[in-house]
């Protein structure tokens, strides 16, 4: 996040960054997005009726498509949703370009992100019987989720706070309150510095989140909008 205030690195300015760059100096933007967007592409291909096998070759071509010059020449962000205009791109790009596409232009001529790492990490859930775009958006959610408790994480382990987020991050949506006698225990701390502690936690989870939220919008007016959706579908 860039200091005084201003407005964070987002995926919108990650774009027009790689419209002026070699793609490869900008893989590492690139590859967070694909961490952030892998499932809920993937599942709402599977929730279209595609097995897994094309879905996961779809995401993985329809990421090299982005990273393609040809793409970043005519995208033009204007001030939607970040997850609204990828969905899109995607239904746009298997439409058009999928059935007519090879290994070779798909990628534009650069090398693919690897997914393999992505797609080895679990089991996919599909959503249930949630139609496509509603399957996106929960797993859009989730994923926004994660990728902020990741954040505070890193940020609490570099301040020698791992130990304590491990202990109080079952917490944060107010869980399981009986056991703040026995999170004491484990971290020698008394039970009101343990209620506070994880008060912090919670407040500068928020913090977090909204920072990841920022990086998907153009304004910073969506961001209280993004955040009432998304905690709305963890909720369902």
């Amino acid at each position: 996040m860039t200091g005084g205030g201003a407005f964070p690195v987002t995926a919108w300015s990650m774009l027009l960054q790689a419209q002026g760059e070699v793609p490869s100096a900008s893989l590492a933007g690139w590859e967070r997005l694909a961490c952030a967007y892998w499932q809920p592409l993937y599942v709402f291909l599977r929730r279209r009726g595609a097995d897994h096998h094309s879905a996961a070759d779809d995401v993985q071509g329809f990421f090299a498509h982005l990273l393609s010059k040809e793409f970043l020449r005519r995208i033009e962000p204007g001030n939607g949703l970040f997850r609204s205009f990828l969905l899109a791109a995607l239904k746009h790009w298997r439409t058009d370009q999928y059935r007519a596409a090879t290994a070779q232009k798909r990628g534009g001529g650069q090398q693919p992100l690897s997914l393999d790492a992505l797609e080895a990490a679990g089991v996919m859930p599909i959503a249930g019987d949630a139609p496509p775009e509603e399957a996106f958006d929960r797993h859009w959610a989730r994923a926004v989720y994660d990728n902020a408790l990741s954040a505070l994480h890193a940020r609490l382990a570099s301040r020698g706070r791992e130990p304590v987020f491990l202990q109080l991050r079952g917490l944060l949506s107010g869980g399981d309150t009986a056991k703040y006698q026995e999170i004491a225990a484990a971290l020698a701390m008394s039970e009101n510095a343990v209620k506070q502690a994880a008060l912090d936690l919670r407040r500068e989870f928020g913090v977090t989140l909204r920072e990841e939220i920022r990086r998907t919008v153009t304004d910073e007016s969506q961001v209280d909008d993004e955040i009432r959706y998304l905690l709305g579908l963890l909720r369902r």
